[in-house]
């Protein structure tokens, strides 16, 4: 049975448990790799510091355990180190629940995804969420994915009549979308020495649009070749305007005219917002010592396609991971969506976010077809968050968007999966 609580003075035999499982030079490396690549990069640093959280994490606690021996109680606020440390307790017990072999290829798994693969990382920690949350509701919890015994994640004893398969999908913010962070921020590197240029010479607040037919380059030779389209662009040397490549505006706003203070952000996206006839679009903003703006908006002329790609990856892992033989669940984890944004999704309080309404359709869609008799629950699960100390603990929690099929022949009592109300 995997860990569902830890006691930090105790947290030293885990880690060092780990280290020597993983190999400390696996984290160690990448965050060194990281950094260099940040200082070449100050674009890519917000992006690549919170896909690689955990990496970074163990760098600090091993910076920690080598300067002092010890971990401080303190390290319990900082939310990072709250879940790195609760990822290495919770993988350190799970594979003493399964074979030497297999712990093997768990640990060659993990230093793997460390390496490479954020995303494999984060999906990991979905799987141990959701095992902890059914330990703690009293059931037993197997990893038939772990031993190759099956293809899905978790195998749950003691919610019904039935066992229960659970399979776990971590969404990624890029996941159906025509301009992923990785690319803009490569482009942003190139293209600022052209912006801030012409910003040095600017009298005006200006909005630089840059649309693509469709997906964003991910080559660098076509993003050296925009970069270079924009220089020509902002210079009005010729006619820049290149469907094949992307069409580029540029354009004067006077922003203190209409009262928007440059700090407020949200303010300002929805200007942006306005001008362009987006939502939500990526944007960045430089300034001159004279306070003039130039605002970067990045965008493709083809719409996002998220919700499809959310149901086509829950789709296929029921049809492939899923054996169709017992009651199953899917749960699928929304990159970078807190307890309070998944509350605002299933509550409609915010009317800026159409996610409700197509976090529903994702579901029935599922829920509803004959071939997924099967599938008795979906459901969309936050980020997980620290919660407040009680009676001397720090416990963690987050949020469900949970959605049922009690028409299916699999439905049995107890299949509510002890999920309490999102609002």
């Amino acid at each position: 049975m995997i860990a569902t609580s830890l006691n930090l003075p105790d947290f030293k035999y885990p880690f060092l448990r780990f280290v020597g499982l993983i190999d400390a030079r696996s984290w160690r490396a990448r965050a060194a790799q990281i950094r260099q690549v940040i200082s070449g990069n100050v674009y890519a640093e917000e992006y690549l510091k919170e896909d690689n959280e955990l990496c970074f994490a163990l760098d600090e606690l091993t910076d920690i355990w080598d300067r002092s021996g010890r971990f401080p109680l303190t390290l319990r606020r900082k939310r990072h180190l709250f879940f790195a440390m609760a990822f290495i307790v919770q993988t350190v017990s799970l594979i003493d629940t399964i074979s030497e072999k297999e712990g093997r290829q768990l640990a060659s798994r993990i230093a793997g995804a460390i390496k490479n693969k954020p995303e494999d990382i984060r999906a990991l920690q979905l799987e141990l969420a959701t095992a902890t949350h059914f330990l703690l509701s009293g059931c037993n919890v197997s990893f038939p994915d772990a031993t190759g015994s099956e293809r899905f994640d978790l195998l749950v004893k003691g919610m019904g009549e039935l066992d229960v398969e659970v399979e776990c999908k971590f969404i990624t913010r890029d996941k159906g979308r025509k301009v992923h962070r990785r690319d803009l921020h490569e482009f942003h590197q190139m293209v600022m020495p052209h912006v801030d240029a012409f910003l040095m010479k600017s009298a005006s607040n200006v909005i630089l649009e840059i649309i693509v037919p469709d997906r964003f380059p991910t080559s660098l030779a076509d993003k050296r070749y925009l970069s270079e389209r924009v220089r020509i662009a902002l210079l009005g040397e010729s006619v820049v305007s290149n469907e094949d490549i992307a069409e580029i505006k540029i354009r004067d706003y006077l922003l203190d005219d209409i009262g928007v203070s440059m700090a407020d952000k949200e303010k300002l996206r929805e200007l942006v917002d306005k001008i362009t006839g987006t939502v939500n679009k990526n944007i960045l903003i430089r300034e001159n010592k004279h306070g003039r703006k130039i605002i970067l908006v990045v965008r493709s002329n083809q719409g996002d396609t998220v919700p499809e790609s959310i149901y086509e990856t829950l789709s296929e892992a029921s049809k492939k991971q899923l054996t169709g033989k017992r009651p199953a669940l899917l749960v699928a984890r929304l990159h970078s969506i807190g307890v309070d944004g998944l509350v605002r999704l299933a509550s409609r309080q915010d009317e800026q976010i159409s996610m409700p309404d197509t976090l529903q359709i994702i579901a029935t869609k599922l829920l509803k077809q004959k071939h997924r008799e099967h599938l008795v629950s979906v459901c969309f699960m936050s980020e997980s968050e620290i919660g407040p100390r009680d009676a001397g603990k720090t416990p963690s929690h987050g949020a469900i968007y949970h959605f049922k099929n009690e028409t299916s022949s699999f439905w049995g009592e107890g299949y509510n999966f002890n999920f309490s109300p999102i609002v």
